[in-house]
């Protein structure tokens, strides 16, 4: 629901196309036409001007939205991820106990050690997606290893890195969910060069894939869900995404120029 400048802005604008409309034939009834031209000429260029600042003030409105629904998001994937460090202190001090009791059980720890939280990067945003995909992929049968080096002070709006983590991850397992489970995989590497935030997503895909920006990886095997996205959000950072496929792989390098060098 339109609510401050954007319901303004369009009352304003809507008064201004009804004088527009009902003021000419009486301007050109009562003055020269020359002048009626002039003066429906002007409040054309209002409406026109009201008409800019309405879609303004709504795009404005529709990327607070965005940013509040990311944030929304990103709080649920902090939430997890509390509750599993909470449950890997527990789980630690059981496998204390249990090494205590008994030294022999050592060797068991390679079965315990997968499922405890395991903190991948520094940057507390980067760090909460990662969990969520990984705990996704181990209960989909798909191979996952990231290299995610970004701090935690990194100078790029959490809904921003949010939307292109998340994005890039979600195409990847789409994509290897059309594999076999024994060919599913799904790598990210991502770290900055200079001001610019380079990540790199390669994962597995089926024999018939293709690289359809736009369209969903629903309507054809491999990428395609949320590529759009992606191209949008690299764009409008000034940077650029790029997608290779070749050998059963895919591999998308997106690059955003941050706002100063970190």
């Amino acid at each position: 629901m339109l609510k401050g400048r954007p319901l303004i802005y369009m009352i304003l604008f809507f008064v201004s196309e009804a004088l527009m409309v009902g003021a000419s034939p009486f301007l050109f009834r009562s003055w020269s036409y020359e002048q009626a031209q002039v003066a429906i000429l002007g409040l054309f260029a209002i409406s026109a001007f009201l008409c800019l600042l309405l879609m303004k003030s709504l795009m404005a409105m529709i990327r607070r939205d965005a940013s509040a629904q990311a944030l929304e998001t990103l709080k649920d994937m902090e939430l997890e991820q509390l509750a599993a460090m909470v449950q890997t202190g527990q789980e630690i001090e059981a496998i204390r106990s249990r090494i205590r009791q008994h030294p022999s059980v050592i060797q068991d720890l390679e079965e315990d050690l997968p499922d405890l939280y395991v903190s991948r990067c520094d940057n507390p945003v980067a760090d909460a997606i990662l969990f969520r995909k990984s705990r996704e992929m181990k209960e989909q049968n798909i191979r996952s290893h990231f290299q995610v080096s970004l701090p935690a002070d990194l100078p790029l709006d959490s809904a921003i890195l949010l939307s292109l983590l998340t994005n890039l991850l979600d195409n990847a397992i789409l994509a290897a969910l059309q594999c076999p489970p024994e060919r599913r995989f799904v790598s990210l590497e991502a770290g900055l060069r200079r001001n610019c935030l380079v990540c790199i997503c390669e994962n597995s895909v089926s024999d018939n894939a293709a690289i359809t920006p736009g369209l969903s990886s629903k309507n054809r095997p491999g990428h395609g869900h949320g590529l759009q996205i992606l191209e949008d959000l690299c764009t409008q950072q000034g940077g650029q995404l790029k997608g290779v496929m070749e050998n059963g792989r895919c591999r998308f390098t997106a690059t955003l120029w941050l706002e100063e060098e970190a």
